[in-house]
């Protein structure tokens, strides 16, 4: 049984409820018309709930807290939690970021580095198996892609099923004031088929399976460690309540 047959489908028909915005930016530029074009495509009666860079936790410190004592004991708990929570609880993720020097903003990398603890080699959580992410994009003419990795490679690892991803090159236009018709028209063109994409996709009922293929080789690396330990570290005793891994 792929282990995402332990979570409860919401979707029913791909009816999104619940969307959770990590923006990388709060400049309303580029990349907040995208994402704003995006989202109207999607019903009034969702929830949308967005975070900015005020609301992401400060630089990881590397004490090792959340992984050795729990994430809730982490120095910035009080930001990492709630934007967890929210994650947790959408039904459709929303990564929303202009790209700097080729790469994901300082803000979406400080969050991504407080969320390795829910990698599959650590503490992951079932509900996230079946979420669909998108990731919205926008450059001065440079390519996208290393930029969309860096959030790509976080979520895989955390155990997201499916990434859709976008971006736009901008070569001339870059200020949304003084954008010119036929390129507020191909954002616009963009955003309608990554919104019909989405909304078309069929409900999600097991692992994908680069993300399987990761949990089945951290649950060996688990079952290994485990022989070690007189008592199961707290990534192991995760694994255990979930009854991935047996106690010795």
């Amino acid at each position: 049984m792929l282990i995402a047959e332990q979570v409860e489908y919401r979707w029913g028909e791909f009816s999104i409820m619940k969307i959770c915005v990590i923006n990388g930016t709060p400049f309303k530029g580029v990349t907040h018309l995208m994402k704003e074009e995006f989202l109207k495509h999607f019903s009034e009666d969702n929830e949308v709930t967005q975070f900015y860079p005020k609301d992401i936790p400060p630089f990881c410190v590397g004490c090792k807290t959340c992984f050795l004592h729990g994430e809730e004991k982490c120095p910035h708990a009080s930001r990492t939690v709630p934007i967890w929570s929210a994650i947790m609880d959408a039904d459709l993720l929303v990564f929303a970021y202009p790209v700097y020097a080729l790469r994901a903003p300082a803000s979406i990398k400080s969050l991504l580095d407080h969320m390795c603890v829910h990698w599959l080699v650590h503490r992951p959580e079932p509900e996230i198996f079946t979420k669909t992410a998108v990731i919205i994009t926008n450059s001065v003419g440079a390519p996208n892609g290393s930029a969309q990795k860096d959030v790509k490679t976080s979520l895989s690892w955390m155990g997201v099923s499916r990434i859709c991803s976008c971006g736009a090159g901008m070569m001339g236009d870059i200020f949304v004031d003084e954008m010119t018709k036929k390129h507020r028209k191909m954002l616009e063109s963009k955003m309608v088929k990554l919104a019909g994409k989405v909304k078309s996709l069929k409900p999600y009922k097991h692992m994908s399976l680069k993300p399987y293929i990761l949990f089945i080789f951290t649950k060996i690396q688990h079952k290994m460690v485990l022989k070690s330990e007189a008592q199961p570290s707290l990534d192991n005793k995760h694994y255990i309540d979930h009854g991935w891994i047996k106690n010795r």
